[in-house]
């Protein structure tokens, strides 16, 4: 069976196999599981890192980070300069990039993937019938 089947009007039309919808909702499950979690880790950075006990956590850290890079050693590590923890600056102010970044990679990776399953499954329908 053809994947593609043509029209008079010389339009491609994709034919409706049980297989593609199967990719369909796995697609869909995929990005509802990867917007759930960044939503989920979204509301965890602004209840959990916003407190001020854990921006009291953060400059103690920093002050550490501080007084090793005065110390002489193997390797010089370099004082964040943020007042904030990098989660929640990443989750708070650019959530909306992190969200879209996550979604167009997973969208390209599981179509690709969908792609070479494709593939593998046509390759053996030909070579069986």
């Amino acid at each position: 069976m053809e994947s593609f089947k043509t029209q008079r009007s010389g339009i491609l039309l994709v034919s409706l196999s049980p297989g593609l919808f199967v990719f369909i909702a796995g697609y869909i499950i995929l990005i509802g599981a990867v917007v759930w979690s960044l939503v989920a880790a979204r509301k965890w950075a602004l209840t959990e890192l916003a407190t001020p006990e854990s921006m009291r956590e953060w400059e103690i850290w920093r002050e550490d980070e501080r007084k090793q890079d005065e110390q002489a050693g193997p390797v010089r590590r370099r004082v964040p300069k943020s007042a904030e923890p990098p989660a929640l600056v990443l989750m708070r102010d650019y959530f909306p990039v992190s969200l879209i970044g996550a979604v167009v990679f997973m969208s390209l990776l599981y179509w690709v993937i969908a792609w070479f399953v494709q593939g593998i499954l046509q390759s053996h329908r030909v070579r069986d019938g």
